[in-house]
């Protein structure tokens, strides 16, 4: 098994909370790479349906484990996380080269190609489930909060973003 980037209620990754959460919060919001940039994300009990099955199946072979089912980009991963949590955002976008903040799952062009376009089409012919991003955008929200929101690993601050922000709106 060979999955990517997986999503969830308890992953103490935090790349997909931190956007989860950031859509929560709504208003303007840093999108510091190109909008259309492939995303490529799995709800890790996906994975553990896939996992089962085959284990059950006993059948093995290597599978790329990857998600959602249709393309994703940046822009509309953000939007779905929006959905999830009943808020409008309004990305701003930032030219990388300015910042110095990292972004989770932003990829710099040509990384998100080798990260984020992966054939996982064997896996799905296996049987991986598919779901909706926006579902796991609200169980992982539910998740945050219920944990109480403790700092993220990952990610700018509030007050780094804020300073982006008037950046943006200075120049």
């Amino acid at each position: 098994m060979r999955p990517g980037i997986l999503a969830g209620p308890y992953d103490g990754g935090d790349q997909f909370t931190y956007w989860v959460r950031r859509a929560a919060r709504g208003g303007r919001v840093v999108l510091p790479a190109d909008p259309g940039q492939p995303v490529q994300l799995l709800d890790v009990r996906d994975l553990a349906r896939l996992v089962v099955r085959l284990v059950e199946e006993d059948r093995g072979g290597v599978f790329n484990a990857m998600g959602p089912a249709e393309p994703l980009t940046l822009m509309g991963m953000l939007r779905a996380c929006a959905r999830a949590a009943g808020s409008e955002v309004e990305p701003v976008l930032v030219p990388p080269e300015t910042i110095k903040a990292r972004f989770p799952l932003v990829r710099p062009d040509p990384v998100w190609e080798q990260t984020f376009q992966r054939d996982f089409g064997r896996a799905r012919e296996a049987g991986l489930p598919s779901t909706p991003l926006v579902t796991t955008a609200a169980d992982v929200l539910a998740w945050d909060r219920e944990r109480g929101e403790p700092p993220l690993g990952v990610g700018p601050t509030e007050e780094v973003e804020r300073v982006l922000l008037s950046y943006v709106q200075g120049a």
